[in-house]
Order: structure tokens, then C-alpha cells, then sequence
């Protein structure tokens, strides 16, 4: 029995040692893969790149910013911090100064999405977000917005983010109004009012008056123009013009004229 419990304690015994060998292995592979992030403001992109691959990490560029404190090319912030242990192969991130603005921002205010587009990049910057909004008070893809300002000063970045005008969308209940051209009166209308929509007193096209005036009388210079002939192939009663126009979105409830051949 002695010997039984003296041979458990011994097995205990290396178990334990081996255990504790392997936490103390592990922290130690882990600690010693760790370095500390060096600093990196005011470096150059190629210095902050030697100075990154000496430590065994890698370099990011997160974006480039104006500054009047930092020249262009060289390092403005890093993350992480430096002195901050990280482990090898980690990936810092840059941001790099463009040096003091030198660069105009342009007035695109109004202009149609696409030449807003050209005269930002013509200018040098880079063209931000670019965000629609529905609005009814200036005509689709106008730009109604910009940031930075036309002439802002002292601004962070190079980039131009603009707001555009878009279609408001159309109520729930719209329809397109359908081609009723070339349809007979009788069953556009039907289909009109069973649609929810009104129709409003039909217009006929007004009779031409007969080109040579009657024996006897004088021509008179101010007789009104005739209309322009029907073509013979539309048959009395068909419709031949219509406002809303096809296609046209129109909410319920909408009134639709018609011109029907006589």
C-alpha cells in the first residue's frame, strides 16, 4: 500500500513539473513574440517603414490630411499607441500629412452630379460621399450640397462629399398611366373610372373648315389655320391623344382627359 501511494505521488509529482513547464513555455513563446510599437510622428512613409519591418510589423496608410504643423509625406498619428506591445507581424496604422492646404475648394452647388463629379478631381481633391436625397425643387442628380464649403479654409482632407437631388419616391397607390391611343372611347373610359380615376369631358377634334369659301364670298385673311389632317386609318371614336401622358406616374384619384376622333 506504502509503495502504491509513493508511486501516485511520484506520477503527481511530474505531472504537476510538466504542467508548470508548458505555462511557463507558453508565456514565455508569447512575451517573446511581443515587441513595442516604436514611434513613428514626424517620420517619413519609407522611415516609418524601416523603423515598422525592424520590429517585425507591418505598415497601413489610413488616409493623408491636410496640417500646417506637419510636413507633406511624414507621419501625423499611429494606432496603436507607440510603446504599446503588440504582437509580431501586427499591422500599424498611418495617417499622413498632405502638408498646409494649398488647394481652392470649388463651388459644384448646382451643378449635375457627373460635371461636380470632373471639376472636383480637375482641382486636385478627391471626390468624398456621395449621398442622394429625395427633393423637389431642383431637377435629378443636381447637387444641392457640398462639404467642405466653396473656399473653406483650414479644412481636414482633400476630399469633397456632395448631397444630390433624387425623384421623390412615388405614394404607394400610384399608377402608370397606360397608352389609351388608338383604343375605343367607350372602353378607355370604362377602364379609366374602374381604375379610381376621373375622366374629364372628352375633347373632339375640331373639324377642319373646307379650304375654298363658298361662291360669292371673299376670302378672308384672317380665317383660322386648319389643324393637321387626322390620318385616314383612325377610326371614328378612337382616342388619339391623352393627358397624362403614357407612362406618367399618377396617384389615385387623378382626372384624365381624352382626345377621341370624330
Amino acid at each position: 500500500m506504502l509503495r502504491t501511494f509513493r508511486a501516485l505521488s511520484a506520477v503527481l509529482l511530474l505531472v504537476t513539473i510538466a504542467l508548470v513547464s508548458a505555462l511557463i513555455t507558453m508565456r514565455l513563446a508569447i512575451h517573446g513574440a511581443e515587441v513595442q510599437v516604436p514611434i513613428l510622428r514626424g517620420c517619413t512613409v519609407p522611415q516609418a517603414v524601416v523603423k515598422l519591418r525592424a520590429k517585425g510589423l507591418q505598415a497601413g496608410i489610413d488616409g493623408r490630411f491636410y496640417s500646417a504643423t506637419q510636413p507633406a509625406g511624414t507621419v501625423l498619428t499611429q494606432s496603436p499607441a507607440p510603446d504599446t506591445l503588440v504582437r509580431k507581424s501586427w499591422r500599424v496604422r498611418m495617417t499622413v500629412s498632405l502638408g498646409p492646404q494649398k488647394v481652392a475648394i470649388p463651388s459644384v452647388d448646382g451643378m449635375n452630379e457627373s460635371l461636380a463629379t470632373i471639376t472636383i478631381r480637375r482641382t486636385g481633391l478627391q471626390v468624398g460621399t456621395v449621398v442622394g436625397l429625395p427633393y423637389a425643387y431642383a431637377p435629378e442628380n443636381t447637387v444641392i450640397a457640398q462639404t467642405p464649403a466653396a473656399n473653406a479654409k483650414d479644412v481636414e482632407g482633400p476630399r469633397v462629399s456632395i448631397l444630390t437631388a433624387r425623384l421623390a419616391p412615388a405614394p404607394e397607390n400610384a399608377s402608370v398611366m397606360p397608352d389609351m391611343t388608338g383604343e375605343n372611347f367607350t372602353q378607355a373610359a370604362l377602364a379609366i373610372i374602374h381604375a379610381g380615376f376621373k375622366l374629364v369631358p372628352l375633347q373632339n377634334v375640331p373639324v377642319a373648315p373646307s379650304s375654298s369659301p363658298p361662291a360669292g364670298q371673299p376670302t378672308a385673311s384672317t380665317t383660322p389655320a386648319a389643324p393637321p389632317p387626322i390620318p385616314a386609318a383612325v377610326p371614328p371614336g378612337a382616342v388619339i391623344a391623352q393627358i397624362p401622358a403614357a407612362g406618367t406616374r399618377i396617384p389615385a384619384g387623378s382626372t384624365i382627359q381624352l382626345t377621341v376622333q370624330p
